[in-house]
């Protein structure tokens, strides 16, 4: 039967376990999902604040392109058509600060003339090349030797690169139509790439357009990442942008001189170019006759030399810019390339201040582990705890049926006693004055021990005892209290034939006490005494002063020279309703209060009570009552009930 309420006591408490344990490996897999689309949704964000980020900059850059683009050729000393394109530009830009110059460069037999727009005269002058323009006017006056390239003597290298942009300056490059041209093809090239022949009769003139590096690094460019960057949720990331060399351009969270490191970078985005989706597809067209023969149906004259070959048409469409063109010495033929796209000039590097996504995530991952962890440990502890107090309150409720029933047969011992003396009394058994006597003895002992009883359940229960306490608090010599202690019970020990011994320590510093409540203390440790240790036959009281970390103390110690206390009991004995083995085999009066009473009452005065105690050894209590202060004296004492060691 008992292994079965056991059982069943802790089928409760391993099933709410298992609960927790399953609850923990629900909430660690639930926090991998949510890391997971955390960091997806994350990096989706973050990708679209650098996309768009970056095209806000290239419309910015296309809507100047497709502004100033020339649409036909014109002469600078002629320039009304331009004109008209730039004051649309500069009455639809937000951002007229970008451009700082405008040039128009013509390629003449002496090489490429530059002129220099005046927006105040509206008109071009002749001027020099700066320098910030060197590498311009090598892109455009195609002044390269094909020999340093490998190719033959004497040939010249024409470059046309997919984009107009030339980021070094930084400035936009954008060549006037090219004119009639005499094309040859040849079969497509392995890798996807076409080679043709071609003969050009081109103007090579281009207008540039010299962009403001500083209001772009220092006004546009941070202005762009402040509305991109700035929003809730993105004051954690560091961002860079930098140039092909990956060298720092502009930065946002970082310090001075510092950027992104491309390698670590958490988004990655190419900017800095005109965008193809928002310029119009250019398509090239070449006919060529075959040799001297007229043109066959559906062919027509090519202007300019002709060259002997198949009659063809070839459409050139972006994103398959022209790369480059390579001119022949002597103005032979010229091989004509077709290329991919170029990619941004600039790039956009975006990283958590974690130093990446997957650093910050796993940090809020084991952020919230631990909260979770935690919830579920103090979870497991409740459960605990509710287990604890449940086998605590079990054996409380135990204890106290065990204190009722003590109690009970504690009480109706004496009274028994008490009602067969006075039925003996009132029968008219007892006629002698000795033996009346002898009952009146018998009756007052039997009525002490029912007073000490209710005594110490009233006092546990908090009642009269704690009011006296509180309000009869004064100095008083607890060495005399000592000594009257062991003077009132005096009588009781005498009776058992147990020899009671006081040691009183002269010039005791007074204590701040309730006398009654002390007393009551001092006589439970001597009862105490007297029904476990009698074997020992000595019992002493002892009076005398101490230091407890620096503070004087006065203690009042009872000993005895019994069988001692267990280890196993010692650490148990001052709690309420609990009884040592020596008191159940040996079947000793009692109910279990006595030192919890003790205890309380030292706590009550600020102190403590101490046991010390070992088989075979006997045992002491100690009581530690902290001295008064020396301008405090110790005040009269309250003379005791009675010599009998009733307790008031």
């Amino acid at each position: 039967m008992r292994a079965r309420r056991l059982v069943r006591g802790l089928l409760a408490p391993v099933l709410l376990v298992a609960l927790v344990g399953t609850l923990a490996v629900l909430q660690y897999r639930w926090l991998g999902q949510v890391s997971e689309a955390e960091r997806e949704q994350l990096r989706e964000s973050l990708d679209r604040r650098a996309r768009d980020f970056a095209d806000e900059f290239d419309r910015t850059i296309t809507h100047l392109y497709q502004g100033l683009r020339p649409v036909s050729a014109f002469d600078p000393a002629a320039p009304e058509a331009f004109l008209g394109r730039y004051d649309q530009w500069l009455a639809s830009t937000p951002t007229p600060a970008l451009v700082k110059a405008m040039y128009f460069a013509r390629a003449t037999s002496a090489g490429v003339v530059l002129y220099r727009f005046e927006p105040d005269g509206r008109s071009f002058v002749r001027a020099d090349w700066p320098s910030s323009l060197a590498v311009v006017r090598e892109r455009v006056s195609g002044g390269i030797d094909d020999a340093a390239r490998g190719g033959p003597a004497g040939a010249r290298m024409f470059t046309f690169t997919s984009s107009p942009i030339v980021p070094e300056v930084p400035a936009l490059v954008m060549a006037l139509p090219v004119a009639s041209a005499v094309v040859l093809p040849r079969l497509p090239a392995p890798g996807g790439e076409h080679d043709f022949m071609m003969a050009l009769r081109s103007s090579h003139s281009h207008v540039i357009v010299e962009l403001d590096a500083a209001y772009v690094k220092d006004t546009l460019v941070p202005s762009l990442l402040a509305r991109h960057f700035s929003e809730p949720g993105s004051r954690g990331y560091r961002v860079s942008v930098v140039d092909t060399d990956s060298q720092p351009i502009v930065s946002r969270n970082l310090g001075p001189g510092h950027a992104v490191d491309p390698d670590r970078a958490d988004v990655v985005a190419p900017f800095f170019m005109v965008r193809p989706d928002t310029v119009r597809s250019a398509t090239l067209t070449w006919t060529v006759p075959v040799g001297p023969n007229p043109p066959a149906r559906g062919q027509a004259a090519a202007t300019g030399p002709t060259v002997a070959g198949q009659v063809s048409a070839i459409t050139v469409t972006k994103p398959a810019p022209i790369e480059e063109v390579r001119a022949g010495a002597g103005g032979g033929p010229i091989a004509l390339r077709v290329g991919a796209l170029a990619p941004g000039h600039w790039r956009v590097l975006v990283q958590h201040q974690a130093g990446s996504l997957d650093a910050a995530v796993a940090a809020a991952r084991r952020r919230n582990l631990w909260l979770s962890f935690g919830i579920l440990a103090v979870l497991a502890a409740s459960v605990g705890l509710i287990v604890v107090n449940a086998r605590r309150s079990e054996r409380l409720a135990a204890q106290q049926m065990d204190f009722v029933a003590t109690v009970s047969h504690e009480l109706r011992t004496p009274l028994a006693v008490i009602r067969s003396a006075a039925q003996n009394l009132s029968a008219g058994v007892v006629h002698e004055g000795t033996q009346a006597r002898r009952y009146g003895e018998l009756i007052e002992g039997e009525g002490r021990r029912l007073t000490e009883m209710v005594e110490q359940v009233l006092e546990y229960a908090g009642l009269e005892g704690n009011r006296r306490r509180t309000a009869s608090g004064r100095p008083i010599d607890a060495g005399r209290l000592a000594a009257e202690a062991a003077a009132s019970s005096a009588s009781l020990f005498e009776a058992e034939g147990v020899e009671l011994t006081t040691a009183i320590a002269p010039d005791l510093p007074p204590v701040v006490a309730d006398e009654g409540a002390l007393r009551r203390a001092l006589h439970n440790l001597l009862t105490n005494a007297l029904k476990y240790a009698a074997d020992g036959r000595t019992v002493a009281v002892e009076a005398r002063a101490g230091l407890a970390r620096g503070v004087r103390e006065v203690q009042l110690v009872v000993s005895d020279q019994g069988p001692g206390i267990g280890a196993d009991d010692l650490a148990h004995i001052f709690e309420p309703f609990y009884r040592g083995r020596n008191a159940t085999e040996r079947q000793v009066h009692g109910n279990g209060l006595g030192l919890s009473l003790v205890k309380r009452v030292a706590e009550a005065h600020g102190g403590r009570v101490t046991a010390r105690s070992a088989p075979g050894a006997g045992a002491t209590f100690t009581i530690h009552l902290p001295a008064a202060p020396a301008s405090e004296a110790a005040e009269p004492l309250e003379a005791a009930a009675d010599a009998g060691g009733q307790i008031p």
